[in-house]
């Protein structure tokens, strides 16, 4: 199974528009590792992606993507779905009136309800454009592309707001939760994980968002065999700076960690 990060930015996008710190300075300039798109994972040999941000356009063109056969969403927030128009709408031919492909997507439930009215576009590419077939899951559904199989983990069981996705393949167990980790009641149960893909969490004390510190904790209590992290906000490594970040890898020597970049590719 090969995951190419697309994007492992957190909800703005670095370089974060108008700002001139050091970290988006340097993405502006020279790029990787300072510059990250919006959330997203690629997963080669099935054409699917998980989530979508507004910058998904360019995550796909930079990678060079040919075909979309499969796209999951986790939640409704637009750094994860807002990039909709554009994935869709490129399979459009406006010549024809007609779809030249058609995009599978998968939504949990109670966030398609969500996403209806945040982005209430995304019923006329279902049943106008016709360039998405929706699949409507819930918690523990399983899904098989191939090989690879996918499971719907929500983060409170079957009401959930928001998803991540287990992929299983030839024994292999890798976790996606990119985002809103701190409302992840059921992370216990994610156990013999060879990886575990989520967010970073912050630095900084925001009670609304998961600390690093809580994001330890639980990873100690799990015990995958390694961990990356992604949904790195702009905002942190702009207060951070990316020596801070480097210095948890030697701060936690009995978890092995890594941060996700742009365009890297994960082999499992």
């Amino acid at each position: 199974m090969k995951l190419l990060f697309l994007g492992t930015g957190g909800a703005m996008p670095t370089p974060r528009p108008f700002c001139q710190c050091e970290t988006c300075r340097k993405a502006r300039t020279i790029g990787k590792p300072y510059k990250r798109n919006s959330s997203s994972l690629f997963i080669k040999e099935i054409n699917t992606i998980i989530d979508c941000g507004e910058d998904i356009a360019s995550s796909l063109n930079r990678e060079n993507i040919k075909q979309v056969d499969n796209l999951f969403i986790t939640h409704w927030h637009p750094d994860h779905t807002f990039g909709l128009r554009a994935i869709l709408e490129a399979n459009f031919n406006f010549r024809t009136s007609k779809a030249d492909h058609t995009i599978n997507l998968y939504i949990p439930k109670k966030v398609y309800k969500q996403l209806q009215k945040m982005f209430p576009a995304i019923d006329y590419y279902i049943n106008v454009q016709k360039t998405a077939k929706l699949h409507l899951i819930e918690h523990k559904d399983k899904m098989t592309f191939g090989k690879i199989k996918m499971t719907a983990v929500g983060y409170a069981g079957k009401n959930s707001e928001t998803y991540g996705y287990l992929l299983e393949e030839k024994g292999k167990k890798i976790l996606y939760s990119p985002c809103d980790t701190i409302g992840f009641k059921k992370y216990k149960e994610q156990k013999a994980l060879d990886l575990l893909i989520t967010e970073c969490g912050l630095f900084s004390n925001v009670p609304s968002e998961i600390s690093f510190e809580e994001a330890i904790k639980r990873i100690r209590e799990i015990k995958p065999k390694k961990v990356i992290f992604t949904h790195i906000e702009e905002v942190e490594t702009k207060i951070w700076k990316q020596k801070h970040f480097l210095e948890q890898k030697k701060k936690y020597p009995d978890i092995n960690l890594d941060y996700a970049k742009d365009g890297e590719v994960l082999s499992y």
